[in-house]
């Protein structure tokens, strides 16, 4: 077994570990909430408007399928229901917001909806190749109602939001640009630039710079048959030099280096930067209240000297009852449900995606910092909230679409 396999099988420990971990202080969390609170009534009525608004999409696919209407008209068709559908879901879960919002912000924050939700389906579509994932997982972000009553909160969340998910969506394409060998392009230098500054900036909105470098370093690890390059030296240059110099430098070129540690050095470099800049520069460039509400909502975090046995404890069995204890129902059904999947996925033989695993080792990273730092786990829950959804949603494409059953399929 190589170095990637293993790498990807201890992330799925650790990560079948950490769903069990939130799921006893889930499970714990029932003997604090007595009675049957309404939000139960809201959270059925929640899978039961995402299973009927994708059982309709799936009918017009069907239907216009049947109907023999062209592709690109069909298109069409699907995407204004789902443009429909999105900003019908914005309008029910920001409705308490409505009256304070500008037309400006509204505006604002629509787009940034609709635009998150796209990356959603991109990404998941970009794993499973299903459109009618990419769709579920598309609906249930579209439909999590609003938690914060406040205007600029909920449209910086939004921003946040969008940065973060889409910094997993570049990520995926620049594995995918590593993975095609022999194509001589720079694109993923471009990829790696766009990846470094999304990274950068969500530092700017809270999350530690250390997530996305420990990201960045597994990454070696759970990565495979990436695509090389080397080092090629001008012309001109060779023939300046002495014949035993361009003899040296021939060897050099021979060299093969993994492009992955390009992209890497790349957005790693970025990342720092952007992360420094922001700290020196942006805070004088622009008024001091436009960030406030990041640094309020994050909270103060520990530094490295205030992190010891008990304050670790402590800060875990707090922030997972905080965590769990907002909707233990419904993280309970989500654990459960990722729980028999990996299990389902290792009694059926399935093969970890790197980029399903990519996006494991992200929450794992992400929830650690939070414990780590002792940060404010309600102002990432949202996007915690939504790495799990799309977690079950890939466990599940990752049993009916593996690429090794497809094969079988085609060939049966």
């Amino acid at each position: 077994m190589n170095i990637s396999k293993i790498s990807r099988s201890l992330i799925v420990v650790i990560f079948i570990a950490f769903i069990i971990f939130l799921g006893f202080f889930d499970v714990s969390s029932f003997f604090k909430v007595r009675g049957v609170s309404s939000s139960i009534f809201v959270k059925i009525g929640y899978v039961m408007c995402l299973v009927a608004l994708v059982g309709i999409y799936v009918y017009i696919k069907d239907k216009l399928y049947k109907l023999h209407v062209k592709r690109n008209l069909s298109f069409v068709y699907r995407y204004i229901y789902i443009v429909f559908v999105l900003i019908g879901a914005f309008i029910l879960s920001s409705k308490r917001l409505l009256t304070n919002f500008s037309d400006n912000k509204m505006l604002l924050n629509l787009l940034l909806t609709l635009s998150t939700c796209f990356i959603i389906k991109k990404i998941i579509f970009n794993v499973s190749k299903s459109d009618i994932l990419s769709v579920l997982a598309m609906f249930s972000y579209a439909l999590i109602p609003t938690i914060s009553q406040n205007v600029n909160s909920n449209i910086l969340s939004t921003i946040f939001t969008t940065i973060f998910f889409g910094a997993i969506l570049v990520f995926q394409l620049l594995i995918d640009e590593l993975k095609q060998k022999g194509i001589k392009t720079k694109k993923y230098i471009i990829e790696a630039i766009i990846l470094g500054v999304l990274m950068g900036i969500s530092t700017i909105f809270g999350v530690n710079v250390f997530v996305w470098i420990c990201v960045l370093i597994i990454t070696f690890f759970i990565t495979y048959n990436l695509d090389r390059t080397h080092i090629n030296f001008p012309k001109k240059f060779m023939a300046s030099l002495t014949q035993a110099k361009r003899e040296s430098l021939y060897k050099i070129e021979r060299i093969n280096i993994n492009k992955l540690i390009v992209a890497m050095f790349i957005t790693m470099a970025l990342l720092v930067v952007i992360s420094l800049l922001f700290n020196i520069v942006i805070s004088k460039l622009f008024s001091p209240n436009m960030f406030d509400f990041v640094t309020i909502q994050i909270g103060k975090s520990s530094s490295i000297s205030d992190l010891s046995f008990s304050n670790l404890k402590n800060s875990v069995f707090d922030l997972n009852n905080k965590f769990v204890l907002c909707a233990p129902l419904f993280y309970l059904c989500i654990f459960i449900y990722i729980l028999f999947m990996e299990i389902l996925a290792i009694c059926l033989h399935r093969r970890y995606d790197t980029k399903s695993t990519l996006m494991k080792t992200i929450l794992l990273c992400l929830y650690a910092s939070i414990v780590i730092f002792n940060m404010n786990i309600y102002y990432f829950q949202p996007v915690i909230t939504i790495l799990l959804i799309l977690i079950a949603i890939v466990n599940t494409s990752n049993i009916y679409l593996n690429r090794e059953e497809r094969i079988k399929m085609l060939v049966a």
